[in-house]
């Protein structure tokens, strides 16, 4: 969400080994991930599907539809998945989208979320690309904090560099989480703080509550979902970075923030289009981020900035993934 987001994450991957739907935004962002109460799985997944992220009292976003997993949240047959592939590749083709290469085409689009009055209040991401990297690997990536770099409020310290302290810091009680009838799910589901700038100009803080659906078991069909959002029922909070007198960073009054989430998915792509490569996989990501007009002032600064940083950040995705494929070879 990002340049200064993002590359917190790079620095963080370089001293430990990377790790994806940890978090969400996912240890996550710094958590690891399920369903909004145990007693229906793969909850947050589907109420995001139909139900979306609020960003204001008056406005409410819904995921659209993913390109590689149904609505019941299995992988689409592989006819399907060509045809999705067709329309991402455009006019480069299927295999020049699917090569493996650092700098294969990604496709990003962006469009614009508008309130009743047709101000622009936020955004809707939808990325797609593909690395070349088995399945349980990608899942045990930051993957999600590749593409967003949101970090937890102990990795901004030189400090806090061990996952331990780091996890430890960043960890929502149970008493907390009681407080608030949560019942957590601990073998999908978490709760992370996570405290990051955005685009220098922005300090978002908050708590996201991610949900992870997986099946790895050495079959086509095998997948990754992460659902995750900032959640609504805990003090989340925006403010302003600004300079003073002496050119120093400070940060400003916080004001309440929400409508932050998204859904990630990882699913092989069939052999028929991969060929030999049995490793392919393919990755989709819709995100959705509120973008008050108090941050930039009405100007496009997210829309201009976001699909560079995420470019970058892929790519930088797709080194990390190789020199670790490479060495467990």
């Amino acid at each position: 969400m990002l340049d200064r987001m993002l590359q917190t994450f790079a620095n963080r991957r370089q001293r430990t080994r990377p790790r994806l739907f940890a978090l969400a935004l996912a240890s996550t962002l710094v958590v690891h991930a399920g369903s909004a109460n145990a007693e229906d799985d793969n909850a947050l997944f589907h109420q995001m599907r139909s139900g979306g992220i609020g960003l204001t009292d008056d406005v409410t976003t819904k995921i659209p539809s993913l390109a590689f997993i149904d609505s019941s949240g299995e992988p689409v047959d592989s006819a399907k998945v060509k045809k999705q592939l067709d329309t991402l590749a455009r006019a480069g083709g299927i295999q020049r989208f699917i090569r493996d290469s650092v700098v294969a085409p990604i496709a990003i689009d962006m469009d614009s979320i508008t309130n009743p009055d047709g101000q622009r209040i936020g955004h809707l991401l939808d990325v797609a690309f593909v690395v070349h990297a088995p399945l349980d690997l990608i899942e045990d990536s930051d993957t999600l904090q590749s593409l967003l770099g949101v970090s937890n409020e102990a990795d901004d310290t030189d400090e806090a560099t061990e996952k331990e302290e780091a996890g430890e810091a960043n960890k929502v009680t149970a008493e907390e989480l009681s407080q608030l009838g949560i019942t957590l799910d601990a073998e999908s589901e978490s709760f992370g703080r996570v405290s990051f700038p955005l685009l220098d100009r922005v300090l978002i803080k908050g708590v996201i509550h991610a949900e992870t659906e997986r099946r790895i078991e050495g079959s086509p069909n095998d997948f990754v979902t992460v659902a995750w959002q900032m959640d609504p029922r805990f003090d989340n909070s925006w403010s302003p970075i600004e300079r003073n007198d002496l050119g120093e960073e400070v940060t400003g009054d916080a004001k309440p923030y929400r409508g932050l989430g998204g859904l990630i998915t990882a699913t092989r792509l069939p052999t028929d289009i991969a060929g030999s490569d049995t490793d392919a996989t393919v990755v989709q990501a819709k995100l959705v981020v509120h973008e008050p007009v108090d941050w930039f002032g009405g100007r496009n600064q997210l829309r201009s900035k976001l699909p560079l940083i995420i470019q970058d950040r892929v790519r930088d995705l797709r080194r990390k993934l190789a020199e670790v494929h490479d060495a467990s070879r």
